[in-house]
């Protein structure tokens, strides 16, 4: 029996057999490492594996729970995922090496080549950015053109009810060796999706231009997104009075309780750039940067409280209008040398992010709507009466930061160690409606070291053991809390983990073990609110571990999978919460992607996806464990010498009805949607 795990190079890049997930990952600032070699814990989702479970219905982050320690919350209009139990609401998601310059919307995926799922913390890895990472960090590489050919394709999709999407993707290389490249993405998506009364506009395009030499190499992105969603599906808060000993069970999941005046519109705009310089044959010097704007000019918001145990709910509306800039900027220097058999590879940078927030100038709330989780009869809710308000930035903060890593490799290549120090100064101010300076609310610093080890015994296996750390600025307080727009104060996570990581064949395994802390945040009732507050209290602890495996099962069948087992608890002041289970964190996790390629020109694909059991209103009332499955069927054809691949996919196949939660809040499950694409090489 052969033990060489067959690898398979696809436009210059490394994969492992069955091309779901890459042989090497971008980490960080420490650049493309060797999957057995990394002491960081990473997993890259390849183009192939985005392409093939993207669900119509959940965008991206169903993609991304392909990974074991990625679980998707929130509704079905975003993508939200916990990593390791600990939120990320789509502000954390690197693009390009950029932190920051997301948003909490659905993702654009057309223009994403692969996806690197950095697990664990790390500022001084993954830069200065502004936003919770504490369980790790998605980090979105573009597509770019390919060097061996030119893309041209155009595509369109159709999903259940009538929503359909166009798109283009146009690539080539130019000039002397094909050193310039482009690449262009753009779609159009319009229509009533899957769930009721949610109708959906969204345009985007991304354009990313590269260039690379023997000297050099840069890239540019931009990309820019706008999207106007009427009666988005929105979760509801399990109220602090509910009534009942158990949660309603989990309606159909077309069922939409929002009226269709519940609307935003937003447009996000994206630009990164990527440069490194080669100064001699063991020094480069590299910057990257980075901008980002998105503005929710106007908002209507439904946000609902579940009451009882038979589904009614209660409502409230408000014009949170929405305003954020990041801008961030690093500057560096890599290089190698030797001291005796020792190989070091070091990066030293400085970097900063400049945080721009704000709402609303007049926020309004109006109540009094009241509805059935079976029955909402939302077409005979009123609009409210308030008027729209502009935002504006009330809130400034500059993270600054520097780094400094050693990756050392022992001259027979078995000892790889990574040393690291990060420094992050955070300082916060406030702004008044008129653009004048209120006060200072904030001044911090810290300083987070990393380290790593890995050996290998022989090709086939290796452990790991890492200690990592991340210290960022507090999260931004949701408008379902009475302090919304405020900001939480900076807090430091730590973790610690081992693994081992081996090869059976053409498969490839990965077992790890970890241990999480933060500071923790929770839900504080106050008389005379109607709004609980969100309060720092006391540290959260998540200990775990995983099981991941990827590779070719048996001759045309090729197959992803893993799954999670986390312990996570709170230690707080509160009796209420102390020693609890954080709200909609659930202790298990599974699933499992398997395509059946019959030949070059057919295929099945087939995905289950499982969710274990949680808790809301801390373990005063269980939400159940669920199981999905998704099926569909791809096929190269052509159409007059016209090269066209059909898709035919069903996400949820058996309609299953259940609670997604985050936190104290319950989604709808997304339902049973098919989607039908046509591809075409023009």
């Amino acid at each position: 029996m052969s033990f060489n795990l067959a690898e398979i190079v696809v436009h210059g890049q490394r994969y492992i057999a069955g091309e779901f997930v890459r042989a090497t990952s971008n980490v960080g600032i420490l650049g493309e490492q060797d999957a057995m070699k990394s002491p960081i814990s990473t997993t890259t989702i390849s183009e192939k594996a985005v392409g093939s479970f993207l669900s119509s219905t959940e965008g991206l982050s169903k993609t991304l729970s392909l990974v074991p320690s990625v679980v998707k919350t929130y509704d079905a209009a975003v993508d939200c995922v916990s990593i390791r139990g600990f939120a990320d609401d789509g502000r954390g998601f690197v693009i390009n090496g950029i932190p920051g310059m997301q948003a909490m919307t659905r993702q654009s995926s057309n223009y994403i080549e692969s996806v690197d799922v950095i697990e664990g913390p790390a500022t001084g890895i993954n830069g200065s950015g502004m936003a919770n990472r504490s369980g790790g960090t998605i980090s979105i590489n573009s597509k770019k053109a390919l060097m061996d050919e030119d893309t041209r394709k155009i595509g369109i999709k159709y999903h259940s009810k009538g929503a359909h999407e166009e798109y283009i993707d146009f690539g080539t290389r130019l000039g002397e060796d094909k050193s310039y490249g482009v690449r262009i993405n753009a779609s159009n998506t319009n229509g009533e999706r899957s769930i009721e009364n949610w109708n959906l506009k969204q345009k985007n395009i991304y354009i990313n231009l590269d260039q690379e030499t023997t000297n050099s190499k840069t890239n540019f992105m931009f990309g820019y997104t706008d999207t106007d969603s009427s009666g988005r599906p929105y979760g509801l808060t399990v109220s602090s009075k509910f009534v009942g000993n158990a949660l309603p069970s989990a309606p159909d999941g077309k069922i939409n309780t929002n009226p269709t005046w519940r609307r935003d519109k937003n447009t996000n705009l994206v630009m990164t750039l990527n440069h490194e310089q080669k100064i001699n044959d063991h020094l480069k010097a590299f910057l990257n940067a980075g901008h980002f704007k998105q503005d929710w000019y106007y908002y209507v918001g439904f946000d609902k409280t579940l009451l009882n145990e038979a589904g009614d709910y209660s409502a409230v509306s408000d014009n949170y209008s929405l305003l954020e800039k990041r801008d961030y900027a690093q500057i560096g220097l890599k290089g190698d040398f030797k001291t005796g058999d020792l190989k070091h590879e070091w990066v030293a940078g400085v970097d900063r992010m400049w945080h721009y927030y704000g709402g609303p100038s007049g926020f309004k709330e109006e109540s009094g709507w009241t509805g059935n989780i079976y029955h909402p009869n939302t077409d005979s809710f009123a609009p409210p009466t308030f008027a729209q308000s502009d935002a504006y930035y009330g809130t400034h903060a500059r993270i600054s930061g520097w780094s400094v890593m050693d990756s050392i490799t022992t001259g027979n290549e078995k000892l790889n160690i990574l040393v690291g120090l990060n420094g992050k100064s955070i300082a916060k101010d406030s702004y008044r409606p008129n653009g004048s300076h209120n006060k200072q609310t904030g001044d911090y610093y810290d300083v987070s070291p990393s380290f790593g080890i890995n050996y290998t015994f022989d090709p086939r296996v290796a452990v790991y053991a890492n200690h990592t750390e991340e210290f960022v600025e507090g999260g931004i307080v949701g408008s379902k809390y009475q302090n919304h727009g405020t900001t939480l104060d900076p807090y430091k996570t730590k973790q610690n983990e081992i693994g081992v990581k081996f090869k059976t064949g053409d498969f490839f395994h990965k077992v790890s073990y970890f241990d999480i802390k933060k500071a923790n945040a929770v839900d504080v009732t106050k008389p005379g609110f109607t709004k609980p507050f969100l309060l720092a209290d006391g540290e959260a602890r998540h200990k775990g571990f995983e099981y991941t495996a990827t590779g070719t099962l048996a001759e045309k069948w090729n197959l992803i999978g893993g799954f999670m087992h986390l312990n996570a608890k709170q230690k707080t002041t509160s009796a209420a919460t102390n020693g609890k289970r954080p709200n909609g964190v659930p202790e298990w996790s599974a699933n499992l992607g398997v395509e059946y390629k019959a030949n070059d020109d057919f295929s099945v694909l087939m995905r289950g996806n499982y969710v274990g059991s949680s808790f809301v209103r801390n373990e005063q009332y269980g939400v159940p464990s669920y199981f999905t499955l998704d099926a569909g069927v791809n096929y190269k054809t052509s159409l007059n010498s016209t090269p066209v691949t059909l898709r035919a996919m069903c996400y949820n196949v058996t309609d299953k009805k259940y609670w997604a939660p985050s936190g104290n809040t319950l989604h709808f499950g997304g339902p049973r949607t098919f989607m039908l694409s046509a591809e075409f090489d023009i």
